[in-house]
C-alpha cells in the first residue's frame, strides 16, 4: 500500500488534477460508484531488494496504475494528461516514506462500460522508494 500511498499523495498535491477530479474522489483501490469523474489508484507488481546498509529497510520498486473513470471522451482525456503529474521525477519526502523516484510508465488503452455508460483509461508509474524495516 505504500507505493498507492505515494501515487495518491502526488495526484491530490497537483493542482491541475484536482482542477478536474476532487481529491475525494482519486482512491486506493476500487472507485465507490457514484460520481464522475474519478480515478482508482492499484499496485500491478513490487520488488523488494536489501539496501546496502542491510539495517532491515528495504529498497521497493512498484508498479502502480492509476485507472481514471469519466463520463466522456474528452474528459477521460483531459484527466489522463492532468495525471501525468508534469515533467521531471518526483523525490524526497513523499505520503511519509523517502522516495528515490516517481517516474511515468505505461499508458493503457482506451476501455469503458457502454451499459452504465463510463469512459477508462489507466496510465502506470514507477515508484522507488525506502520501506523502514
Amino acid at each position: 500500500m505504500s507505493a498507492v500511498a505515494i501515487i495518491r499523495a502526488l495526484l491530490v498535491a497537483h493542482a491541475p488534477l484536482i482542477a478536474l477530479v476532487p481529491a475525494a474522489r482519486i482512491a486506493a483501490g476500487t472507485i465507490p460508484a457514484g460520481a464522475l469523474p474519478a480515478i482508482g489508484i492499484t499496485e500491478i507488481s513490487g520488488n523488494e531488494q536489501d539496501t546496502v546498509a542491510r539495517a532491515g529497510n528495504s529498497l521497493v520498486t512498484a508498479r502502480v496504475q492509476i485507472t481514471v473513470y469519466a463520463a466522456s471522451y474528452p474528459q477521460q482525456k483531459a484527466v489522463l494528461k492532468a495525471a501525468k503529474l508534469g515533467p521531471g521525477v518526483h523525490t524526497g519526502l513523499i505520503a511519509g516514506y523517502e522516495v528515490r523516484s516517481v517516474l511515468r510508465y505505461l499508458v493503457g488503452p482506451d476501455m469503458g462500460d457502454d451499459t452504465i455508460p463510463t469512459f477508462e483509461q489507466s496510465r502506470d508509474f514507477m515508484v522507488t522508494y525506502i520501506e523502514p524495516a
